[in-house]
């Protein structure tokens, strides 16, 4: 019942007793943490390469940290794959090699997440005491190269149409 709340209800034409008429909304969910030991971790990764379009699983972890350990350049984050490791010559061992099961499981989700939004994801997950834990995804951002990339592909396996590939580069389709 605070102002914020109040008005909030005002512009939104919500009545002040929602409590029979429109129920409440809760969201309930877990707290993970990927910063409890070696079996744990965090990381972010993109279903597609973002600078090229390539169909890689893209993306940095790091053992024993929370997220935001990632991006703050306290540590030097891991590849995932094997194939990015070696291609960064990187000596720092991949996700797929520490932690194989769990690769896995994300390589599934990351396949699950492109059929179900037809598009590249960015996504954010923990590793907690060797079980995996999405936080959260998102369409992913990348260069125009890779959106032109993405769109070819995506259309040429069959998850787009072409002329979903064209509408989702801004171009438009006669009929």
């Amino acid at each position: 019942m605070n102002q914020r709340a109040k008005t909030y209800r005002k512009l939104h034409d919500i009545p002040e007793d929602t409590s029979r008429e429109w129920g409440t909304a809760v969201n309930v969910q877990a707290m993970v943490f990927g910063n409890m030991g070696n079996d744990c971790a965090t990381g972010v990764a993109f279903t597609r390469n973002p600078s090229n379009g390539a169909k890689d699983f893209y993306g940095e972890f790091l053992v024993n940290a929370q997220g935001e350990d990632v991006v703050a350049g306290i540590r030097t984050p891991q590849e995932l794959t094997i194939k990015a490791r070696k291609s960064h010559g990187s000596d720092l061992p991949s996700l797929e090699e520490v932690m194989p099961g769990i690769f896995r499981e994300l390589e599934n989700v990351r396949h699950q997440l492109e059929n179900h939004y037809r598009d590249m994801q960015d996504i954010e997950f923990t590793i907690q005491q060797g079980k995996l834990y999405m936080l959260q995804t998102r369409t992913g951002k990348r260069t125009a190269h890779a959106a032109l990339q993405i769109a070819v592909d995506m259309a040429n396996e069959g998850l787009i149409s072409k002329s979903q590939a064209w509408e989702s580069r801004g171009c438009k389709v006669r009929r």
